[in-house]
């Protein structure tokens, strides 16, 4: 293995905390920016939700749907805590964006919102890492910039509407006809400049251009993670989902994954089900070519590191070491030495300790500080903690045995009579 970029590895549990913990962070701030693309018809309205600490993360652009009454904020700010910059915007005449709203305009204004990433300086965007997080209409708006631009690593698509596959069921039933009339109708109110008639007759004259399947080859190269429901109300399976699947299978290989869910058009009841999914697909699709470890050295670079920090490592420290964003360095810590970061650092802290109790004739005050700790008090109640024995018992104990004491989680991995399971010791 030795050489070999270190990734997230498929199949491997994650704890993924960061969704609904918020973490302190060395440096630069988690924020926001409100910015103004420009459009063909003005201001395109966007938001950068940014996340803390230095150097360049991955970048997640949002596509909302018609009228786009479903912004999926809570995804963006769940994603920005997990490492991922959010760029979310509203297509002209919707939303405060300026220009009178249009199906095609939609598109263009997609596409202005990626240049602005691609050329972006300020806001530190991997350009190494974007993905596209659509939501019915904006799947299709996702998945042109997918398909056509290669700067594009993949998406993740919620609930797809392909208006050009609707509006052909539409011609073949009344049922689709009405569908795709009302579904429409009922978002004019929230749009600037248009009408239904007019928005019925742009779907006609461009089917290809307003359907997910014209571009299923150039997708099917590309991750990306595909979320439907039996139930949704507003766009059935049949007209969104089915037939791109069925098309599929003349793809083998190809790096789509279909997830169905029993929920609405917006996910409403399991909004924290299908955040932990996108999470974990992102997680095993970025691209950490920019990262300067491999798997032969990590674990014994990252004990290095710590051990000639005792006293002040953070996980943000680590993270800068290794050129990687704190929620990933996290996780990888979890997968390759089985701890948190803040078990580790206990276990190496301890470790210290007693190896400056069994050779050493230091006193209790002098092995607390390089130990890494402030307070004898707290120390000793820490020690006691891991190993069962106050820090003179340990030492006693070595020079009279010549064994030093295991710690207690080592011991509690052997069955042996217990009320409870160790409770997790805190540094």
């Amino acid at each position: 293995m030795a050489g070999r970029n270190l990734r997230v590895r498929r199949g491997v549990p994650m704890k993924l905390d960061s969704l609904y913990l918020d973490r302190d962070r060395t440096g630069q701030g988690a924020t926001l920016f409100s910015t103004a693309v420009a459009g063909q018809q003005g201001r395109i309205l966007c938001t950068i939700y940014t996340v803390g600490g230095q150097g360049m993360h991955p970048v997640l652009i949002f596509t909302h749907g018609y009228p786009g009454h479903e912004k999926n904020l809570d995804l963006a700010q769940s994603l920005r805590r997990m490492g991922f910059h959010s760029v979310v915007f509203f297509y002209r005449g919707s939303w405060g964006s300026e220009g009178q709203f249009s199906f095609n305009g939609s598109i263009k204004d997609t596409q202005a919102v990626l240049d602005f990433v691609l050329t972006d300086t300020q806001h530190g965007f991997d350009k190494k890492n974007i993905f596209f997080i659509g939501h019915s209409l904006g799947c299709i708006t996702a998945a042109r910039m997918i398909a056509l631009y290669p700067e594009v690593r993949g998406g993740v698509f919620l609930a797809p509407c392909d208006f050009g596959k609707m509006y052909l069921l539409g011609k073949g039933g009344k049922s689709y006809s009405q569908s795709i009339a009302c579904t429409i109708e009922e978002g004019i109110p929230y749009v600037n400049g248009t009408d239904s008639q007019t928005l019925i007759r742009e779907i006609k004259e461009h089917l290809d251009t307003f359907s997910i399947e014209p571009y299923i080859e150039e997708l099917a190269k590309k991750p990306i993670l595909w979320i439907s429901s039996p139930e949704d109300e507003v766009v059935s399976e049949q007209a969104g989902t089915l037939s791109f699947m069925q098309k599929l299978k003349n793809y083998p290989g190809h790096q789509i994954q279909w997830h169905r869910v029993a929920s609405d058009h917006y996910f409403s009841n399991i909004r924290m089900e299908i955040s932990m999914k996108i999470a974990n697909f992102l997680l095993e699709n970025i691209e950490h070519s920019r990262s300067r470890f491999n798997y032969a050295t990590f674990e014994e670079e990252l004990n290095n590191l710590i051990r000639r920090n005792l006293a002040g490592v953070t996980l943000g420290h680590v993270a800068e070491y290794f050129q990687v964003s704190v929620p990933y360095v996290s996780e990888l810590i979890r997968q390759i030495t089985g701890r948190s970061f803040t078990d580790l650092v206990l276990k190496l802290r301890m470790e210290e300790a007693g190896r400056l109790l069994a050779g050493s004739v230091l006193p209790i005050s002098d092995i607390t500080r390089l130990s890494g700790y402030q307070e004898a008090s707290y120390f000793m109640k820490v020690f006691k903690k891991y190993y069962g024995c106050t820090p003179t018992q340990y030492r006693n104990r070595v020079q009279e045995t010549g064994s030093r004491p295991v710690p207690q989680e080592t011991l509690s991995r052997t069955p042996q009579p217990s009320d409870g399971n160790p409770k997790k010791s805190d540094p």
